[in-house]
Formats: structure tokens, C-alpha cells, sequence
């Protein structure tokens, strides 16, 4: 009996290990690999900050989220870039997106999954802010919490 409930406790212990993300505060973030105007990397962004907000057009959540974030992030467009990440194809889904594409935001589509994968991003909206020169997390978390106050801290 006691070897039967070590074997469940192994077996509980590694799904939970792989079922986390793969980020860190202050680690640095996962490869990025998307097509965007900015770089496969979004290495051509001048931003001193990014934030990735990993998204799906067509999700509710994901929408509210993405209103939320744009009225949180505007006072700081010279500051931080904001992506919208997503595994859509970019022919079929530009359009919704349209709307959020102004100022310092962009739209980056993730095709074959690789930065929702390298991120361990599984469900969404998810947002990851990090800096541009270190390339290191600053905060991650769903979109829906990040507000001006947090967004305020973190981009002291």
C-alpha cells in the first residue's frame, strides 16, 4: 500500500511540474518565433518594454481583456509596446485585430504555436511584460489583473 501511494505521489508531482509555465520574474523569457513587421523575434521594436498579450480573436475573454488593456497601456505608448499574439492564420483574422492595431500595438501571429509552446502558455488571455534590453520578465499574468497602478510599478 505504501508503494502504491509513492508511485501516485511521483506520478501527482510530475504532472504539475509540466503543467507550469516556463517563466520567471527577472529570468529570461522563452524564444520568441512569430511573423510580424517587427522581426521573427520582434527584435526591430525600440521600446524599452514589450508586452505580450497572448490572445485569440475570437474568444470573449480574450476581447474584454484586450479593451482593458488598451486603455491601461495608452499612457504608455512611448514606454511599451504592446503585441498581440496569436496562433491565427494573420489572411483570416487581421481584420478583428485591426482595431487594437494602433500606436505603439502590433499584431504577430504564432502559426505553428512555437512562442505559445517556448512561453508554456496553454490558456489565454495571458500577458507577459518584459524589457527589451536584458529581455527579461517583468510580470506575467492574465491580462484581466494587470492595471494602471501594477502596470505603473512595473515599468518603473
Amino acid at each position: 500500500m505504501k508503494r502504491l501511494f509513492t508511485i501516485i505521489v511521483i506520478l501527482l508531482g510530475s504532472i504539475v511540474s509540466s503543467a507550469a509555465q516556463n517563466l520567471t520574474l527577472g529570468g529570461k523569457i522563452p524564444t520568441i518565433n512569430v511573423d510580424s513587421s517587427m522581426g521573427s523575434e520582434l527584435e526591430l521594436i525600440e521600446h524599452d518594454y514589450v508586452c505580450l498579450a497572448f490572445i485569440h480573436s475570437e474568444s470573449k475573454p480574450c476581447i474584454t481583456a484586450l479593451d482593458l488593456l488598451s486603455d491601461v497601456a495608452a499612457p504608455y505608448k512611448e514606454q511599451m509596446a504592446v503585441v498581440l499574439l496569436t496562433p491565427e492564420v494573420r489572411s483570416t483574422k487581421q481584420d478583428i485585430l485591426r482595431r487594437y492595431i494602433v500606436g505603439n500595438t502590433i499584431a504577430a501571429f504564432d502559426n505553428e504555436y512555437r512562442t505559445f509552446k517556448s512561453f508554456g502558455v496553454e490558456y489565454v488571455p495571458f500577458g507577459v511584460i518584459y524589457d527589451t534590453k536584458h529581455r527579461k520578465t517583468r510580470w506575467f499574468g492574465t491580462i484581466a489583473q494587470l492595471d494602471e497602478k501594477l502596470l505603473k510599478m512595473i515599468l518603473k
